[in-house]
């Protein structure tokens, strides 16, 4: 397994290790959390994540997570869907297809997480 892979999907554990409780997303969180998800996945079939992708990636899952309390499940749930929606692309792709997606597709993922705001921090009382 590539190092940009391994870092793929090292992030992308991390993620779910955020604390939380047991509830269910919304339809627009969730639908945001599953296109962030698909992007990084679709990011690392095509060898463009790095450090800074990921930063932005976790960036992006902390700032739909922000005020929402879910349950690892749906998280697993959720990651798993992404997961499977970029492979199906990847393989559906054909040998050497893949390369156009990921001028497209994968280098706006990862110019996406690239361009991600940093987190506000709540201001001292």
């Amino acid at each position: 397994m590539s190092p940009r892979r391994r870092l793929t999907r090292a992030v992308g554990a991390l993620t779910l290790l955020v604390p939380t409780a047991a509830s269910a997303l919304d339809g627009a969180t969730r639908a945001d959390l599953r296109d962030a998800y698909y992007a990084f996945e679709v990011a690392g079939y095509c060898s463009l994540v790095t450090h800074a992708v990921a930063a932005g990636f976790q960036r992006r899952v902390a700032r739909i997570l922000e005020d929402t309390d879910v349950d690892r499940e749906t998280l697993d749930a959720v990651r798993g869907e992404a997961w499977q929606a970029a492979h199906w692309e990847w393989q559906n792709r054909g040998l050497g297809g893949f390369r156009g997606w990921c001028r497209s597709e994968g280098r706006a993922a990862a110019e996406g997480f690239l361009g991600e705001p940093p987190l506000s921090r709540p201001e001292s009382p």
